[in-house]
């Protein structure tokens, strides 16, 4: 722990301040809501014979013993398209709403004007599309461009954006008089780094013909295949729970690194599935959320069972009052009360129980026993209900994640009794 404390833990800790990458978290986590709404009417989508994800027969028939419940089948199979419009306007535009929040984010760290800085990013993103025109129509947007695919891309012009603005702010290239209102101040400010960065994406995609997105996608390739790896699984849990152990959020730390990655492979998940194919990607955020991190950091759902059975009087009492949280993924009570956090004897089972939980499930989803995870769920809910329904109603996912319970409950078992011992059984 010393070792690690005075190498690995420090730079992690100043990535995780590092404004660029605040700014990528922040404005991620502020998109969110949009993907959850997106999710949502996915799920809806996805209903009996819309989709993929099952055998949906028994429920048909079923539905199909009552005219009403019939008629409200039919309709739902020959409009369920109609549910998925939501879908496509907003996590299928992810990267335009992230571009604005990311640079919005950033512009808020230094001080500058937020909306400003996030109009810039809007129209600079816009200006790498090539608009369509279509027969009868006019000019179009191929907003199919805006999904995950150029999450990447949104993310850099939002930085840059902020950084251009901010830059035109400190020159103050634009000098008004005194007694102009602020709002007007704020607006003619913005108009030298929009115009500049309007310009400069121009050239580059339509006079000079160069398609970032596709450049980036290339660039990123390698990262985009090792993240999705067991590998990556492995090494990821692992530092997630190195950093708990020093009393640092983990998670938050790894979701400024790969949060962005982890809603790309979401997308692309979402997307598949929606078009009636197989997710192609494992280690989409539900994959961790309700695989490996159940019950919160740790896998500690099993642990927080065995302590509603533990000798000791301490430890069941903190049972009964982390149990529910935990079912919730909320198990901070577990992590400083018991203690986990700098506690030699559990750190043990800390990293390992959430390790072999990882490989169990990405095992589970590559060899397609369980559906991918493509549907983004409120993490506050119950494990199970988060494993169901980010899985596309798929109750093998439920099977998985009992599994993956007792594995990690056997797991903790022995330690905790270690514990017991120490803190002298019945105290």
């Amino acid at each position: 722990m010393k070792f690690l404390e005075k190498t690995l833990f420090p730079v992690l800790t100043r990535l995780g301040e590092n404004r660029h990458l605040r700014a990528i978290r922040d404005g991620i986590v502020a998109i969110l809501p949009l993907i959850v709404t997106g999710s949502f009417f996915l799920l809806l989508g996805q209903l009996p014979g819309s989709g993929p994800q099952a055998d949906w027969g028994p429920v048909e028939a079923w539905l199909n013993q009552t005219s009403f419940t019939h008629a409200i089948f039919q309709w739902y199979v020959a409009n369920h398209g109609i549910f998925l419009i939501p879908y496509l306007l907003t996590m299928k535009l992810m990267s335009l709403y992230a571009v604005f929040t990311i640079s919005a984010s950033l512009a808020k760290i230094y001080g500058t004007d937020p909306v400003s800085s996030g109009l810039i990013g809007v129209a600079s993103l816009l200006l790498t599309l090539v608009p369509v025109n279509v027969e009868k129509q006019g000019w179009m947007l191929p907003l199919s461009q805006l999904g995950g695919a150029s999450l990447f891309l949104a993310i850099i012009i939002g930085l840059l954006s902020a950084e251009v603005y901010r830059f035109s702010e400190s020159r103050n290239f634009i000098r008004l008089p005194e007694g102009v209102p602020p709002s007007v101040a704020r607006a003619f400010s913005s108009v030298i780094p929009l115009a500049a960065l309007v310009t400069f994406f121009w050239v580059i995609r339509h006079v000079l013909g160069i398609d970032l997105q596709s450049w980036i996608l290339v660039i990123l390739s390698p990262i985009e295949k090792l993240g999705d790896s067991l590998i990556a699984v492995i090494l990821i849990t692992l530092v997630v729970h190195l950093i708990w152990l020093a009393g640092i959020h983990g998670v938050s730390v790894m979701n400024a690194l790969f949060l962005s990655l982890w809603i790309y492979y979401l997308d692309q998940n979402a997307q598949a599935v929606a078009a009636g194919h197989l997710a192609p990607y494992v280690t989409a955020h539900p994959f961790y959320q309700w695989f490996v991190w159940v019950g919160g950091s740790g896998a500690t759902l099993g642990l927080a069972f065995l302590l509603l059975f533990s000798r000791s009087k301490s430890l069941k009492d903190l049972g009964k009052l982390s149990f529910l949280p935990s079912l919730c993924n909320i198990n901070e009570p577990i992590i400083f009360g018991l203690p986990i956090m700098l506690n030699p004897i559990m750190a043990i089972p800390f990293l390992l129980a959430p390790t072999v939980a990882g490989v169990i499930a990405y095992l589970a989803f590559k060899w397609n026993f369980v559906n991918r995870p493509f549907i983004w769920v409120p993490w506050t809910l119950p494990a199970p209900i988060g494993a169901f329904l980010s899985t596309g109603y798929d109750w093998r996912a439920l099977v998985l994640l009992g599994i993956i319970v007792i594995v990690t409950t056997l797991i903790y078992y022995p330690f905790l009794k270690q514990l017991e011992r120490k803190t002298g059984g019945a105290s």
